[in-house]
């Protein structure tokens, strides 16, 4: 996993900007609804719904990832 990329809550909605890559931590249960304006990582054991809008690619590391949003500009 990247480790420079800022890291999102690890339960609840995020709802802002990110302007570059972004990290969700292992055993996260976590809605993003903001903007990612790079690549956003998914650590293991996670459980992350993607509504909102990643402009890089989603890499995920065996977690339960739904994709509702926009992936990829």
């Amino acid at each position: 996993m990247k480790v420079d990329a800022q890291e999102l809550p690890k339960s609840g909605v995020f709802k802002g900007i990110v302007n570059g890559d972004a990290r969700v931590r292992s055993g996260s249960n976590l809605e993003v609804k903001g903007v990612i304006n790079g690549d956003l990582y998914i650590e293991a054991e996670s459980k992350v719904l993607v509504s909102g809008i990643v402009e890089g690619r989603v890499i995920n590391d065996s977690s339960e990832v739904e994709l509702t949003g926009i992936i990829g500009g």
